[in-house]
């Protein structure tokens, strides 16, 4: 009894403590930079470490409250360890991210962040899970459920470890182009037109067909929403058509980008030596946030069109293309500060999409 008593004392104790390590990694929250940490490891091999830590300790934990008998201090003793190793390492690890930001970039530390909240919040449940199993409220299925979603968001960590900078800004990047396909291709449905019959069917995209994964049920709601474009505005036709054009012109922008310089950022250190480490992570995070608001931006340009509204929809295309234009100058040069392939490529493309 008084073991059981001793574990719900860690359990709440334990919880709390994660509902704050939650609470302080969220995005409106200040900065989790306290005191810095000086010669800081590498965060991402942290992450990776500590992400392992706190799978093996799930697995101990799952496996020490379903089976019988249930032992209370066994599962003390493991929670103990989680609490005092990996729990203050995933902490550290994001600190040392925004600690070193010219090092690991914006991207990585805000990353790092979410993904490590996303770790707190499911152990947080997985403990409730606990918590109700020592108190006989809940199943074992349920123990096993929210172990499984701790073991995703710790692999989301261990990840991020092996994805590195550039491949982070790959995996976003591809993600954007994506969506911005499918975005393209509703908005031709849209200005086409179609009957009652086939509301809300997309009948121009397959299930083969590249670029259709993603965020695909979002843009489908977003497009068909205000069903088709009226018959008597062909100057909004034109429009649409006219972005058809352009934006379609975004799409090769990532496509060209993904292959000329996020793809390289990694592999190209030494390069990236020659140019100066931080300038090239500077110029990482200053395209990355350019080319994430562009998927935004498109869901404006929708939102005017379905008011019908020609002026706000010809200014919300400007805008995404404004956005697109400063990205390609940021990425003209390539990670060692020269002129390349890419750079004379860009120039024509910012010539075309903005109609020079």
């Amino acid at each position: 009894m008084a073991d059981t008593s001793a574990l719900d004392s860690l359990l709440t104790t334990t919880l709390t403590r994660l509902q704050e390590f939650a609470t302080f990694l969220s995005p409106a929250a200040a900065s989790p930079l306290t005191q810095p940490i000086d010669e800081p490891p590498n965060p991402l091999h942290v992450l990776r470490d500590a992400a392992l830590l706190v799978k093996a300790h799930t697995t101990k934990l799952s496996l020490l409250a379903i089976n019988k008998p249930f032992t209370p201090s066994a599962i003390a003793k493991v929670l103990r360890q989680l609490s005092a190793e990996a729990l203050p390492a995933l902490m550290s690890a994001v600190q040392i991210c925004q600690q070193e930001r010219s090092t690991y970039g914006t991207m990585m530390a805000a990353e790092a962040q979410g993904r490590v909240r996303r770790v707190f919040r499911e152990m947080e449940s997985l403990l409730q899970e606990i918590q109700s199993l020592a108190q006989g409220e809940t199943s074992n299925k349920s123990t096993l459920t929210s172990t499984g979603v701790v073991w995703e968001a710790c692999e989301a960590l261990i990840l991020l470890e092996k994805l590195g900078i550039g491949g982070l800004a790959v995996q976003k990047a591809e993600q954007w182009r994506d969506t911005i396909k499918d975005a393209i291709e509703e908005l031709r449905e849209w200005a086409a037109g179609e009957d009652k019959e086939n509301e809300g069917f997309d009948t121009l995209l397959d299930d083969n067909d590249e670029g259709v994964e993603g965020d695909r049920d979002s843009v489908e709601d977003m497009f068909n929403a205000a069903n088709s474009l009226p018959k008597d505005r062909p100057e909004l036709k034109a429009l649409v058509e006219e972005a058809d054009g352009r934006l379609k012109k975004v799409v090769l922008l990532y496509t060209a980008v993904l292959k000329r310089r996020l793809k390289t950022f990694d592999a190209g250190k030494k390069d990236l030596a020659m140019e100066g480490r931080e300038q090239g992570v500077r110029r990482m995070d200053e395209a990355m946030e350019r080319l994430g608001r562009i998927p935004h931006q498109i869901d404006e340009l929708a939102a005017c069109l379905y008011d019908l509204d020609e002026a706000k929809s010809r200014a919300a295309l400007e805008k995404c293309v404004k956005e697109a234009v400063v990205a390609s100058t940021v990425m003209a040069d390539s990670w060692n500060g020269q002129a390349d392939e890419f750079t004379a490529w860009s120039g024509k493309w910012r010539a075309a999409v903005e109609g020079v």
